[in-house]
């Protein structure tokens, strides 16, 4: 969050006509809200299940953020967009055939991808009225300082307290944050053009195909063929996505 914060703050700082909606500013407090939220059962859901569990289920955001569309901002989108995200949707319900109990953490997981979706629907609205970096500038302000008020009166190291042998063994992962600040921008760029459904789908089938090999590659976990297999789909459904 950091590192992605910084590039948007330099992009508010150097960048003029900047508009904000003073009559909707209490949108932030909402939204501010369910970002904690998301971070708290986000971080708890990758702390309990499978890595390729985690994000498969999020993927049921999809379903949300196309409600929520519907419902609040009135988006219509094309029937083979419609058919590429039941597509995604059908292949992610294959993974939970013997039931979401089954799966650890399910219950962090659902409110995540619940939430998820209600966050990137609030976003999407947004951006309709505040410009998209001035409005994401804001929002990670507050949520550095609150993040940070956390840490120092809940989070305290102590000479107990070492740092996982996962992150001690891989420090090479450290390379990732500034590609993923990147990634990061893109994606606000991309949902301030698009349709959220649409981002989502797009963002969290992305999600699943690293999250199928990294778990399979990194944490060893099971299942890697059916996981594969569902996770073409996910492509397919991603592909009549691009083509409509």
């Amino acid at each position: 969050m950091a590192s992605g914060s910084i590039i948007i703050f330099g992009y508010v700082l150097f960048k003029s006509n900047l508009y904000l909606d003073a009559d909707r500013t209490w949108v932030f407090i909402p939204r501010i809200g369910l970002e904690i939220l998301q971070i708290y059962v986000t971080f708890t859901a990758l702390k309990i299940s499978e890595l390729s569990s985690y994000n498969f289920l999020r993927v049921f955001s999809i379903v949300f953020v196309i409600i929520f569309e519907i419902l609040f901002l009135g988006t219509v989108l094309t029937p083979l967009k419609y058919l590429g995200i039941l597509i995604v949707f059908v292949s992610i319900l294959t993974v939970f055939r013997h039931g979401v109990k089954n799966i650890a953490g399910w219950g962090f997981l659902l409110v995540s991808a619940i939430n998820g979706g209600l966050l990137m629907a609030l976003t999407k609205y947004q951006f309709s009225f505040n410009d998209a970096y001035l409005n994401e500038a804001i929002v990670r302000i507050f949520l550095i300082v609150i993040l940070a008020v956390a840490v120092r009166f809940n989070f305290k190291k102590t000479p107990g307290n070492r740092a996982s042998p996962f992150l001690e063994n891989n420090k090479s992962l450290l390379s990732l944050i500034p590609i993923r600040a990147v990634v990061g921008i893109l994606n606000l760029a991309a949902l301030n053009l698009g349709a959220a459904a649409v981002y989502t789908t797009a963002d969290r089938a992305g999600s699943v195909l690293s999250g199928v090999i990294l778990g399979h590659s990194m944490f060893n976990e099971k299942s890697f063929v059916e996981k594969l297999f569902i996770a073409l789909g996910i492509i397919a459904g991603l592909a009549l996505l691009i083509l409509g």
